[in-house]
């Protein structure tokens, strides 16, 4: 078989699709393609297969060597995600037991000679009898693109949505046909954009402008109104994240109106704190941009920052992602993979030596790792089965004990889609009424729970969805996703009970996998502060929150979210005492301080 990497499941599908209609044959057979819960191959007749890195580090657990591919190729390498350098790492050892395998990295900005020198180092070490090493080529393949006329604001823009709206309309009203593509950072600067959008054209009375948003976690249905063809007689104009950047082909673009920010992923080991942050871009990104308006004939791209700028600050490529993350799932999959020596292993570009001992600590204090940092049996080897963050998997492990099963998996299911509500613009208070419907006192899985039982009551009826602001689509995929864990439990030997509404056990469980993200409220408190248990950083629960101004004084949080504060997203009460219990050694000193006695 040939593999195909993409750093993004959207891209997979999307090229997927593609090639399947180019080669002229059928989805899901001589071409196919496989994502976190979704595989859409045959095992007989499938030979070009899409997949993303993630997945395809995931088969390695069972084909170390990646013995059915003859051919892989790692698209948009440039991007530089965690699970790309991982791999790239993993398929020099590989091409040292298999020098047959023909590796192809692949993008249109990546620094071609450092990558050929990765893979050309002296630490490839070779018995003679396996023949002499090949040096990596550099091809150079040209592109059908057009050419872009770049162009560049006078002066720093202070308000880059608004300043985006101002651009898209001076395009409308001065340049000739052609669909616009915008570049945001997320779906609030997108919502943002497209409400501004509306309300300036009808103030204006601009007519034939149609927006559609283009984000990670937008429903299907809405996905596929930015691969339609634009109705006759209108302009669409796409308001994306940096999901368009590359290997989507969107048909029609001409212009490109590149703001210059991204949001990205840092992580500080220190405080144990990832953020994700609206950050400037780097030059191989703004080529790649701009690039996206030259693909139907020539056309021009309008960037909200100065020439200047471009040229002197602008860093060349970004940082990548896996100096940057935290690293709990990179090590427990390396783990898994039979590498030990984790800090001795060859990457494309070293991750912090920090963040690293962070990563051990917490994989230690799971139950993950045993004194000498390898795995442990069984419950090492059970987490490094799911495809999940390792802290919903100890979740799930920890439900067995507490006869929960059934509920956590559910919970799990739902924390792996992005959102199952519909952000609905201008009916912020009926979506809250919504919430409330559902509402649980002791917080957002128990809600999602409560979602999930109303759902299944409903006979899963899209209606249900839309008076309760809940996205049916979400909730198929929460289902589809639920299917697989419990397949995946099952054939770990883990029985799936019920609590039956003893909603104590599903905190306890929840607590077992998520008990470094303790927060207490801080005393006195007026605005809902908290302070994180271990390193006593400032944070509060999300507006999206059930607790929200509730303000319970213990709380475990899934995930921060950085904005002018840092919210702590999906958080559900616990008692004190269970951190303890979930992990002594790693709470004891604080816990003795925190707790009344």
């Amino acid at each position: 078989m040939i593999a195909c990497t993409q750093p993004r499941r959207l891209a997979v599908q999307a090229v997927a699709s593609r090639v399947a209609e180019e080669m002229d044959v059928k989805l899901g057979e001589e071409v196919g393609y496989t994502i976190r819960f979704e595989d859409i191959t045959n095992e007989e007749l499938t030979r070009v297969k899409f997949l993303t890195d993630g997945v395809l580090l995931r088969e390695m657990m069972d084909d170390p060597l990646l013995s059915k591919y003859s051919v892989i190729m790692v698209d948009e390498a440039h991007e530089r995600s965690l699970s790309t350098d991982i791999l790239l790492g993993l398929l020099k050892k590989i091409q040292r037991r298999r020098p047959e395998l023909h590796i192809i990295i692949s993008s249109a900005t990546i620094e071609a000679k450092s990558m050929a020198a990765f893979f050309n180092t002296s630490k490839r070490r070779r018995d003679q009898e396996q023949g002499p090493i090949r040096e990596p080529a550099i091809l150079s393949v040209e592109g059908r693109g057009f050419n872009v006329e770049i162009f560049y604001v006078d002066d720093p823009v202070s308000d880059y949505v608004r300043a985006v709206v101002s651009t898209v309309l001076s395009i409308h009203d001065q340049e000739r046909t052609g669909d616009i593509l915008v570049f945001l950072t997320g779906q609030d600067d997108i919502d943002a954009a497209i409400q501004l959008l509306t309300e300036e054209a009808q103030s204006s009375g601009k007519q034939g402008l149609v927006a559609v948003p283009l984000y990670s976690g937008l429903p299907r249905a809405d996905q596929d109104l930015v691969f339609s063809p634009t109705p006759r007689g209108k302009r669409k104009v796409i308001f994306s994240t940096n999901i368009a950047e590359t290997s989507l082909t969107l048909e029609g673009i001409v212009y490109v109106v590149d703001s210059g920010f991204s949001k990205q992923r840092f992580y500080n080991p220190i405080s144990d704190i990832e953020n994700l942050v609206v950050a400037p871009i780097s030059k191989a990104s703004a080529r790649q941009r701009a690039g996206r308006a030259g693909r139907v004939r020539p056309g021009k791209c309008f960037r909200l920052y100065t020439e200047d700028y471009f040229a002197s600050e602008m860093p060349v490529v970004g940082i990548p992602e896996i100096q940057r993350s935290n690293l709990v799932s990179c090590v427990i999959q390396l783990k898994a993979l039979g590498i030990d020596n984790i800090l001795g292993f060859d990457w494309p570009a070293s991750p912090s030596p920090e963040a690293m001992i962070r990563a051990l600590e917490i994989l230690y204090s799971l139950g993950v790792l045993d004194d000498d940092a390898k795995l442990t049996s069984p419950t090492g080897f059970q987490v490094a089965e799911f495809p999940l963050d390792p802290l919903i998997s100890k979740m799930i492990l920890a439900s067995c004990e507490l006869g929960c099963t059934e509920e956590i998996i559910t919970i799990a299911a739902t924390l792996s889609i992005q959102s199952i509500w519909i952000p609905v613009r201008g009916v912020q208070k009926e979506l809250d009424e919504a919430k409330l419907r559902f509402a649980a006192a002791e917080g957002d899985h128990v809600t999602f729970l409560n979602v999930y039982k109303g759902f299944i009551q409903s006979n899963k009826s899209s209606k249900w969805c839309h008076k309760n602001f809940v996205n049916y689509h979400a909730m198929r995929k929460v289902i589809e996703v639920r299917e697989q864990l419990k397949r995946i439990t099952q054939r770990l030997g883990i029985g799936l009970k019920s609590c039956e509404g003893d909603m104590q056990a599903v905190r306890k469980a929840i607590t077992a996998g998520f008990f470094a993200n303790a927060s207490r409220l801080e005393p006195f408190s007026h605005n809902g502060m908290y302070k994180t248990v271990r390193t006593s950083q400032e944070v509060y629960i999300h507006p999206s929150s059930v607790l929200f101004r509730v303000n319970p004084k213990w709380i475990v949080y899934y995930s921060l979210v950085s904005t002018d504060r840092q919210y702590m997203r999906n958080v559900i009460t616990v008692d004190p005492s269970w951190l303890t219990e979930a992990a002594p050694h790693f709470y004891q000193k604080q816990m003795h301080s925190s707790i009344p006695q």
